[in-house]
């Protein structure tokens, strides 16, 4: 997993742990390693020390480009709870992140949220991306961004939206915007990938995971009660009810954000695929069948359909 085991992507990351059993998959607990970034992940997957790994989708076709036996095959996330918000009062839309006098927080280009970013730019009729904001610091980490904002450091950033309250009650409602919600723009956000060898290899194995995955997504979604209990036994932190609550809320209500019967459909990935390469951030045009495993893909919706 290439981010800590927070709430909003809690289900998929220990989905397989959860629901394995039910389709005959045996995965232990040590078996789920938490890493910091997808470029990290990628490098140990490559290199055999890995069989599959979580990754920010733009920032695996930045690496599908140069390693063609890169494929993902299962969703984690369509969206998330996460916000573009504001804590300058003259900062009120989008279109003012580009005065040079507004600090904004971003992520390093390919990353999930900076790309939420740029969604968020294009929605407000901005034909622009984040690589073009002029004024800008990286901070990969939710948390560290909220941080930055809490002691004045930066105007912009993306943060979880159970976070939010604590901007206003530092600034006070005047002060702060929500710019953009990650659950206005649902696409491919973040999906788990491995080599073209493996899957090959190991098939069925891929499948079992993926429905794990999909079957978690969908009784967490279901359910408030059975989400709490997964996140009192996975979660770091100790979130509160407060904030497990809202969390559930968001996802219930956005059911792209844990998705249980879709999620990397071609109607999914081929616009993005299309938007990295308009945008730049991938050299070459790729295709969905360059990128996605589509059989082991569309066997794991079969297998947790049944």
């Amino acid at each position: 997993m290439t981010s800590p085991l927070v709430p909003p992507q809690l289900p998929p990351y220990v989905g397989p742990l959860e629901t394995g059993e039910d389709f005959g998959l045996d995965m232990p607990r040590d078996a789920l390693q938490v890493l910091n970034d997808t470029p990290s992940a990628l490098q140990l997957l490559l290199s055999g020390n890995l069989d599959a790994t979580s990754a920010a989708f733009i920032g695996f076709l930045k690496a599908r480009e140069s390693q063609d036996q890169l494929r993902t095959f299962c969703p984690v996330q369509g969206t998330t709870s996460g916000q573009i918000v504001s804590v300058n009062p003259d900062v009120t839309e989008m279109a003012d992140l580009f005065d040079p006098s507004v600090r904004v927080l971003v992520e390093s280009p390919g990353g999930p949220n900076d790309y939420f970013m740029s969604l968020g730019m294009q929605a407000a009729g901005l034909d622009k991306t984040s690589e073009d904001l002029p004024n800008t610091t990286i901070v990969e980490d939710q948390e560290q961004r909220l941080s930055a904002l809490l002691a004045g450091n930066a105007d912009v950033g993306a943060v979880w939206d159970y976070d939010v309250p604590k901007l206003v009650d530092k600034y006070g409602e005047d002060s702060v915007t929500v710019l953009s919600s990650f659950t206005d723009t649902p696409t491919a956000y973040l999906s788990f990938v491995s080599s073209t060898t493996w899957l090959s290899e190991n098939h069925d194995a891929a499948v079992k995971f993926c429905a794990s995955v999909l079957e978690a997504n969908r009784r967490m979604t279901e359910d408030l009660d059975t989400y709490q209990s997964l996140v009192d036994t996975y979660a770091t932190g100790n979130p509160s009810p407060e904030i497990v609550e809202a969390v559930w809320n968001t996802a219930h209500n956005a059911p792209s954000m844990w998705p249980s019967s879709g999620g990397l459909g071609r109607d999914i990935v081929e616009p993005v695929l299309e938007w990295a390469f308009e945008n730049g951030l991938i050299a070459e045009s790729l295709s969905y069948d360059d990128v996605v495993d589509e059989d082991v893909y569309l066997d794991a919706l079969e297998m947790a359909k049944k």
